[in-house]
């Protein structure tokens, strides 16, 4: 059985859906904006170390876009491509001066025991890590559309189980580990004026200096006001490194192993719903109220969801981190 950290949390927010996702492999039908995005950003992002293999990689998300019906292009919005790269494009120009990583999606398969005969595995990708003299630090992407808060990257079960995972491939823990956050939403451009023949000068936190400046360049006109919009790029990307501390490492994995034994023994048939102000953005919700109120479930099933393929011919879906 495959455990990773996305599977444990799934656990630990709602048993439920934990059992549909990673017993029933149920998976929505519609495509989830954040998600999908989050996936293709990464795409780019692992070959930016490589840039003549990023053509070949664009055209393969592009393609990917257009194979998609109508129905999920529109969800993602039309121009999604387009968006997806400009955003990357931006990114790549915030950080051209910052070090690349020295190691991208790095997977990893650590063996934590067995249970009645069958290996159970801790599995996962690490982003990026930065090797230095000075010690490792682990690179996490992470996409938003609200600021997250520092608190909630201080106390982080994820970052502290992917320094176990370090000290297991390389020896050591991590020194540090950098949070990358990209918002999913591309900034604006300004408002033209018609009748003046020129964009609004009203202050806005949605433009950047490279919204701006691709407007520019579609009106055909000279940027002249790109250094203005410079404070705004923090609120499309931003970088913030944390120091770990080896005793709270220990104490979230600690915590890890004592629940991953609850899932081994008791996850396929735990099904307890856990309800909270989480499930109306879960993904399962419908499913859950139909069953609450004596709705047709199979019917939601079959309309809203798909079967996905395990990888491992047990429990565990493909990569989740």
């Amino acid at each position: 059985m495959h455990i990773s950290y996305s599977r444990f949390n799934s656990y630990l927010s709602c048993p439920r859906k934990h059992y549909l996702t990673y017993y029933e492999n149920l998976v929505k039908k519609k495509k989830d904006r954040p998600l999908y995005f989050g996936s293709d950003f990464h795409k780019l992002l692992e070959y930016r170390t490589k840039p003549e293999k990023l053509p070949a990689i664009k055209q393969e998300i592009t393609d990917k876009f257009y194979s998609l019906s109508g129905d999920q292009q529109s969800e993602l919005g039309n121009d999604y491509p387009e968006t997806l790269f400009n955003i990357f494009e931006d990114y790549c120009k915030v950080w051209k001066d910052a070090p690349l990583p020295s190691v991208t999606e790095l997977e990893f398969n650590i063996k934590m025991g067995t249970y009645k005969g069958e290996p159970v595995i801790f599995k996962g990708f690490i982003d990026e890590l930065y090797i230095r003299d000075s010690g490792i630090i682990v690179g996490e992407h992470k996409t938003f559309n609200k600021m997250p808060q520092k608190d909630f990257l201080v106390m982080n079960t994820q970052k502290s189980l992917y320094a176990v995972a370090v000290k297991k491939l390389y020896g050591e823990y991590p020194t540090n580990i950098m949070w990358d956050y990209i918002h999913s939403q591309a900034a604006s451009s300004p408002v033209w004026l018609e009748k003046s023949n020129k964009f609004s000068t009203a202050a806005s936190t949605k433009i950047t200096p490279y919204s701006y400046e691709r407007a520019c360049v579609e009106r055909g006109i000279e940027p002249v006001d790109a250094e203005k919009y410079q404070p705004n790029l923090t609120n499309f990307f931003f970088r913030t490194e944390m120091d770990y501390i080896p005793e709270m490492i220990q104490g979230v994995w600690d915590g890890f192993k004592y629940t991953c034994k609850d899932i081994v023994r008791h996850g396929k048939e735990n099904k307890t719903m856990n309800l909270t102000y989480n499930c109306g953005w879960c993904q399962f919700r419908d499913i859950c109220h139909a069953e609450l109120t004596g709705g047709c479930v199979e019917e939601i099933v079959e309309r809203d969801f798909e079967r996905k393929e395990v990888d491992d011919g047990n429990t565990e879906q493909s990569k989740a981190d």
